[in-house]
């Protein structure tokens, strides 16, 4: 299949795990992210990567970060275990 000039092809996988990290971090130009999220439309295997860095950052940064206790997530799930963890140290306390 020949692309028109001046079209762009579809990200590859192995593409979307290499920016994954800088769509994260909300630093892709426009036509990068535009890219990024069409192919995570079209892709679960790559959706589902994102989702679960998304969760990794959530939770490396709300046990790293300045207080714990006011930490919240993008995710739902992430949120969900933060409340219980501020729950718990609060019974401890």
């Amino acid at each position: 299949m020949k692309l028109e000039e001046g079209a762009t092809p579809m990200l590859s996988c192995k593409d979307v795990a290499e920016r994954a990290s800088t769509l994260i971090d909300g630093d892709l130009g426009l036509l990068e992210w535009l890219q990024m999220r069409f192919h995570l439309m079209m892709c679960k295997g790559c959706g589902a990567f994102i989702r679960q860095m998304r969760v990794t950052r959530d939770l490396t940064d709300a046990a790293t970060g300045p207080d714990p206790a006011t930490a919240t997530g993008d995710d739902p799930a992430v949120t969900s275990i933060l409340a219980r963890l501020r729950d718990a140290r609060q019974a401890g306390d």
